[in-house]
């Protein structure tokens, strides 16, 4: 994964890329580099990133490859989306977390989540 410091260690201040070097044949490249936007995921995101797309997307799949459950892959699905795409709506996405956090938590049914979906649309 993208071992890239991406804050600084001193002020956590957002740390931009000035420099590349390769250090086979010693060229160096000076500039203003922005990073990318999945390097703005943590070290775990971008795991979960990489085991969702080897999966093919398939959430049976990464719920088995990770040990975890829907509810959860769905949550961080949503985490993932709020990094990648905050300019989406907001709102309904977070419903829709909570809904996956009751589920996970067992306070409600999967019955009863989609009833409260069914309810809000």
């Amino acid at each position: 994964m993208n071992n890239r410091l991406k804050q600084c260690p001193v002020c956590n201040s957002t740390l931009e890329i000035k420099e590349y070097h390769c250090t086979k044949c010693d060229t160096t490249i000076r500039g203003n580099f922005e990073v990318g936007d999945l390097a703005s995921l943590s070290a775990t995101q971008q795991e979960f990133v990489k085991t969702f797309i080897c999966n093919h997307g398939n959430i049976k799949e990464v719920e088995k490859a990770l040990g975890i459950s829907y509810p959860t892959v769905k949550n961080r699905l949503a985490e993932i989306t709020n990094v990648l795409c905050p300019s989406q709506n907001n709102e309904s996405r977070e419903f829709s977390t909570s809904i996956l956090d009751e589920i996970e938590r067992g306070e409600i049914s999967v019955e009863d989540a989609i009833k409260k979906i069914k309810k809000r649309s």
